[in-house]
């Protein structure tokens, strides 16, 4: 005679304290990585360069600079020029003065200072123009190389590592599961025209490039070696209020951010992300298996029948979980239809196998009974 749920619940102590312990130990780590060279059919990062290019090249074309004045002490015989600040710096030093005649009071310098006046691009704003075009260089030659490399394949894995201890053992799991897929030949074929499409365009920010490396600016900063700047970028008022550098900055945060989500591999802790509370139930399920096996059927019924209420209760807390997260409002009568459905799908088709094996059986008597009339 069948055991109702009641008592089977009454009966599972142990296994629901096995299963607490079991949670409460529990150490796990979790990585996966998309190796989709199709990731480099995600076309933004051309669109965002694409359209920054012009205002860009504004800026470079027309590269701001500055004064620097470079003071020196030099002989007065190879001075070219006498300055404001030239006599006012001999009359604090009359140790530069070689002789002063007394009729006319000429004074002959035997040093004096030298002021000269040079321009320069070294300003922060186009250090900053030249972080975002070395920037804009890197990435575009990283994607040109994926699109040289691609293959119309998506390779996947997932590897999860974890240990537990109940009060008499400890128990570990390692998992990989690996995934391929190819596209069908219509995907295949709209990849190829995109990929085409792709390279023409990069071809033509290459041309704005080559332009901006030749630009007197670029020239300048890289033969002095400037260091690129790290964010955060400093907001000057050029920075802010010129449209131009607005749009530049847009582009330098968003090739920050395309920059450090480069690496899809990822450690996924349990509070982060619940597909990990999935995986996390599979080993318990897994466990659960294990810890049921026994020589005696009937115990190893018990323990399966008591398992199976902890499984199930365990399945419908992370699945209500997972909808709740993804913002999935589930209502008891809607949770309680569900289950309801799937009971009766269980019996009709235990029912169903039940009558097969009914009919075979009368088939299997009518049939014999058919031979042993030849034998009354």
């Amino acid at each position: 005679m069948a055991k109702s749920v009641k008592k089977v619940i009454a009966s599972c102590e142990e296994a629901n304290a096995k299963k607490e312990t079991f949670f409460d130990k529990l150490n796990h780590e979790m990585h996966y990585e998309s190796n989709f060279n199709g990731n480099a059919m995600s076309f933004e990062w051309l669109d965002q360069i694409e359209f920054a290019c012009p205002f860009i090249d504004n800026v470079v074309r027309n590269a701001k600079f500055s004064l620097v004045k470079e003071e020196m002490i030099v002989k007065a015989e190879k001075t070219k020029r006498i300055t404001v600040e030239s006599v006012k710096n001999l009359s604090r030093h009359p140790d530069y003065i070689e002789k002063v005649d007394p009729a006319t009071d000429d004074v002959t310098p035997k040093k004096i200072l030298n002021v000269v006046s040079e321009e320069t691009f070294n300003i922060y704003e186009n250090r900053f123009l030249y972080t975002l075009i070395h920037d804009m260089n890197r990435i575009v030659y990283e994607k040109e190389q994926e699109l040289k490399n691609f293959q119309f394949v998506e390779k996947k894995f997932l590897e999860y590592h974890a240990n537990t201890s109940t009060d008499m053992e400890n128990v570990s799991i390692q998992l990989r599961v690996d995934s391929e897929s190819f596209p069908s030949d219509k995907l295949d074929k709209k990849l190829k025209e995109q990929i085409k499409n792709a390279k023409s365009r990069i071809k033509k920010i290459k041309m704005y490039f080559t332009s901006w490396e030749h630009s007197m600016m670029y020239k300048e900063l890289e033969k002095n070696h400037v260091t690129l700047l790290k964010p955060p970028i400093r907001k000057t008022n050029i920075i802010l209020k010129n449209p131009n550098f607005q749009v530049a900055m847009k582009l330098f945060d968003y090739l920050q951010k395309l920059t450090q989500n480069e690496d899809s591999r990822s450690n996924l802790e349990k509070d982060e992300d619940p597909f990990l509370g999935f995986i996390d139930c599979s080993f318990l399920t897994d466990f659960c298996v294990l810890d049921s096996v026994s020589r005696l059927k009937r115990e190893q019924k018990q323990k399966m029948a008591c398992y199976a209420i902890v499984l199930l209760k365990e399945e419908v807390r992370r699945t209500l979980d997972l909808l709740l997260r993804a913002g999935i409002e589930v209502s008891d009568d809607e949770l309680l239809q569900m289950l309801a459905d799937e009971l009766k799908k269980e019996r009709s088709e235990r029912l169903v196998g039940v009558e097969d094996v009914k009919k075979k059986f009368k088939n299997a008597m009518d049939e014999y009974l058919e031979r042993m009339q030849d034998y009354l």
